[in-house]
């Protein structure tokens, strides 16, 4: 039995669309069902503006339109754990721990 089932709260997944899910997507597919059966909630975070439509990600999409994805799930209050993104700069950093930084002056 997974850990993540019965966790407080969900365990977050987002798993990016173009070039990362668009690259295998039966493969993904399968990955999300394993994850999701292990009780993780699987989402996709693309970078895409909601003009830009994904219609074969099996699950909830987030559209970021450019911005940074931690910011953009932050202000949805979805946690995600981990990131499955070919370009991490696209993720971005923690508002909370941003905010901590510069309240403690160390930004």
């Amino acid at each position: 039995m997974s850990d993540i089932i019965g966790a407080v709260r969900p365990f977050g997944v987002s798993v990016d669309y173009d070039d990362t899910f668009t690259s295998c997507p039966a493969t993904w597919a399968k990955v999300i069902g394993v994850l999701r059966q292990a009780g993780a909630r699987v989402v996709c975070v693309t970078s895409r503006t909601p003009e830009m439509k994904v219609t074969d990600f099996p699950g909830e999409v987030f559209y970021c339109s450019g911005r940074p994805k931690r910011e953009v799930m932050h202000e949805h209050r979805v946690d995600i754990h981990v990131w499955i993104d070919d370009q991490r700069e696209y993720i971005g950093q923690d508002p909370n721990r941003l905010l901590l930084k510069s309240l403690a002056g160390t930004r």
